[in-house]
């Protein structure tokens, strides 16, 4: 057929830069159904087709992540055909057998990576067809025209600053929209910085234009080089910068904003001298919009600009009645547990729970700025824990015939080999121990609880075909848990 033809030749493209992108989209076909998902694994734009081969009517696929719409099998073939992706080979089209509209439709399903401007993976394609439907010339113009419209969103989400290669404002206010919304849905924290740049209007007096953009330049890099995987960094006009600090509490981004400002301070510019900045903090709250949230965080840049530069300033936040009568790190220090990360298996629930009350106390003696003798056993055992946990956990899906057991078994020890060499480069003077707790605490024990995990959950809990007697995984779960009760109460 010609749409499997189609796909097959893109599919055989490889990696695309942007640009060769959209040209390539701009030849689909009608009955291509085409999805945009950021790198967090969650979908920024897709058209009616691939929203009516996977979403329920009336819904929408921009802010969901395949996990949210598709049964388990079917993420595990697409997870691993973007492992394929990620390791530079080609992904073949998947065909696969998807419920729409409780009918069984055969798709074609084909990934493709993009690359942004510094050749770095920047989103994911995903095209879909139903093998079924006709191509028609009016469904071919409507399709067209569809695309033509997430064209012009990719370009924006695209966007970068020419001069420093910080992200541009608009791209900013569209990530700003997805982080807002998992504050909302998951209580993740959410911070901001806005960072600029002292006297640079003397700078570019005295020294002319050019090399003003020369400094912009290298604060930029500078910058980029010293925040987290996780942060991003925006001109957002002239010397001012803006900072975004997913999973990231107001404290923890106070702590990140003095290592940036010291960083600064003691850096060599050429030509004009040393340079200082100020910077301002401001927590989202829940119910905030971006205006009300940036105002406070310039609210702060403000103060510390009158009270002399060169110096961090928070936003205050707004506390409620029942905040009133707690410690004031209280907010700060603690990883919210809900109940719907529960799978039903007492150890691993509680070995979750063990994991939360861990990285609190960790993250307590950072912002308490206790001494490294006192840090580093908190460390030892968190990263034990994390070991011991994935062990037990193991034994449980392993137990209920988890169909991915063995790749989600590799996950786990390549995530702690990753927190061995973290914890190394700490001790050796190379992490700092904010970043360190970023990755332990989020990368490792919240953001896999919340992605990785839920694959196995539904392995875990007992139907109504065993005839009331428990499943093999929830035996084994009851039975490890009654050897380890001392020690994860």
């Amino acid at each position: 057929m010609e749409e499997y033809a189609w796909t097959n030749h893109l599919a055989s493209v490889g990696r695309l830069p942007v640009a060769g992108l959209l040209r390539l989209l701009m030849l689909a076909p009608a009955p291509v159904g085409i999805g945009i998902k950021g790198l967090d694994g969650r979908y920024w734009i897709a058209n009616q087709q691939i929203e009516r081969l996977l979403c329920r009517h009336g819904e929408v696929l921009s802010g969901k992540s395949e996990s949210d719409v598709l049964p388990a099998d079917i993420c595990q073939m697409l997870d691993n055909a973007e492992r394929q992706l990620l390791a530079g080979q080609v992904s073949p089209a998947l065909r696969l057998e998807l419920s729409v509209n409780s009918r069984l439709s055969r798709c074609v399903w084909s990934k493709l990576p993009v690359l942004g401007p510094d050749n770095a993976l920047a989103a994911i394609v995903s095209l879909v067809f139903d093998a079924a439907l006709p191509q028609e010339l009016d469904e071919l113009q409507q399709t067209n025209h569809q695309l033509q419209l997430m064209v012009e969103r990719l370009e924006l989400l695209a966007g970068t600053d020419k001069l420093t290669g910080a992200w541009s404002r608009l791209r900013l206010e569209e990530s700003i929209e997805r982080e807002i919304d998992r504050l909302q849905r998951y209580g993740q924290p959410l911070s901001v910085m806005i960072i600029d740049v002292d006297f640079f209007k003397q700078i570019n007096d005295r020294h002319g234009h050019d090399v003003g953009d020369n400094v912009l330049r290298q604060l930029a890099s500078m910058l980029l080089n010293r925040l987290r995987k996780a942060d991003s960094l925006t001109r957002w006009g002239g010397e001012e910068f803006v900072v975004l600090c997913p999973n990231t509490t107001r404290a923890s981004a106070a702590l990140l904003a003095e290592r940036l400002r010291q960083d600064v301070a003691t850096a060599e510019f050429a030509t004009t001298g040393p340079l200082t900045i100020s910077i301002g903090v401001a927590e989202c709250q829940c119910g905030e919009s971006w205006s009300q949230w940036f105002k406070r965080a310039d609210e702060a840049l403000y103060v510390a600009k009158e009270g002399g530069r060169n110096q961090v300033q928070l936003a205050p936040q707004q506390v409620d009645a029942d905040a009133a009568a707690r410690s004031p790190r209280a907010d700060f220090v603690k990883l919210q547990w809900h109940p719907a990360y529960e799978c039903g298996n007492e150890l691993v629930d509680r070995g979750h729970r063990l994991l939360f009350d861990n990285a609190n106390a960790l993250l307590a003696a950072i912002l308490s700025q206790c001494d490294p003798a006192e840090v580093d056993p908190l460390i030892d055992r968190l990263l034990a824990d994390v070991v011991e946990h994935f062990s037990d956990e193991e034994s449980v899906f392993f137990a209920a015939a988890y169909p991915a057991a063995s790749e989600h078994a590799t996950t786990h020890r390549e995530l702690v080999a990753r927190a061995l060499a973290f914890v190394d480069e700490y001790r050796k003077g190379r992490r700092w121990i904010g970043d360190l707790f970023q990755f332990l605490a989020y990368d490792v024990i919240t953001i896999h609880m919340l992605g990785a995990d839920r694959l196995f959950f539904p392995c875990l809990r007992a139907t109504e075909e065993d005839g009331g007697k428990e499943q093999p995984a929830l035996a084994q779960g009851r039975k490890t848990l009654r050897k380890r009760t001392g020690r994860l109460q």
